[in-house]
């Protein structure tokens, strides 16, 4: 019974990251966290490359190589900061943080206020807080998703895409460098990916319709119930 709720969540996430372009570890990291935490964040994050790169590939013509270069650059010391949280400090606080910041820039987009996607003052910021929220939460898709959320539908998928597979690998070795990410991890990630092929498969239909002019408002109510999500995780289950 475990395995199917957890074959079902990881489903879940598969199609509407497969469809939108971000969103499957926001749907099934806290349900794991739940059922099975030693599933977060490794072995999810591990499960993910093989959406990520099949994603990267699928939208690789339409995607903003340009900008990916800034977006890792902020990546990067976003890993080292999370990796020194994970390790010594609490993330009562800061998560709570993280929520509330992505619940203040899905306000700030609803009401007009929009996000410059080629601007190195909002996209090296953004690259920093996914890093530190990839390897402290598994869910570093909302600041990149916000970036991008005026897009296009393949343009969208494709960017966070091949940036969501470089940074995984990259949140994977950080991991591994403060011993939580070793070949328990791979293997248990492994066991997550069946669920993530039949979610590949199921999620093209849906992302041909989000494509007609859809793709903002998909980008607003995830990132919205990824704030949510974060700020009721650390309330009642921390």
């Amino acid at each position: 019974m475990e395995y199917s709720l957890i074959f079902f969540t990881l489903l879940c996430g598969t199609v509407i990251q497969g469809a939108v372009g971000f969103g499957f570890a926001l749907v099934a990291a806290p349900i794991l966290m739940l059922l099975q935490p030693e599933l977060v964040p490794g072995p999810i994050t591990f499960a993910g490359l093989l959406l990520s790169f099949t994603m990267a590939y699928r939208e690789r013509k339409e995607a903003d190589i340009r900008n990916l270069g800034w977006l890792l650059i902020g990546f990067l010391p976003g890993l080292t900061i999370g990796a020194y949280m994970l390790q010594s400090l609490s993330n009562h606080s800061l998560s709570l943080l993280f929520g509330f910041l992505v619940l203040s820039s899905v306000l700030l987009s609803c009401i007009g206020i929009h996000i410059q996607e080629h601007s190195l003052r909002t996209t090296i910021p953004a690259g920093l807080l996914s890093g530190i929220m990839s390897i402290t939460t598994a869910m570093g898709g909302p600041p990149v998703a916000l970036l991008y959320q005026n897009a296009s539908g393949p343009k969208f998928r494709g960017t966070l895409a091949i940036f969501f597979f470089i940074g995984s690998l990259l949140t994977l070795a950080g991991l591994n460098k403060v011993g939580r990410m070793g070949v328990e991890e791979v293997l248990n990630g492994l066991y997550l990916m069946p669920a993530v092929l039949l979610g590949l498969l199921l999620a093209q239909p849906a992302a041909k319709w989000l494509d007609k002019g859809k793709t903002r408002y998909a980008v607003l109510t995830i990132a919205a119930i990824a704030g949510v999500s974060v700020i009721v995780q650390t309330l009642w289950f921390s």
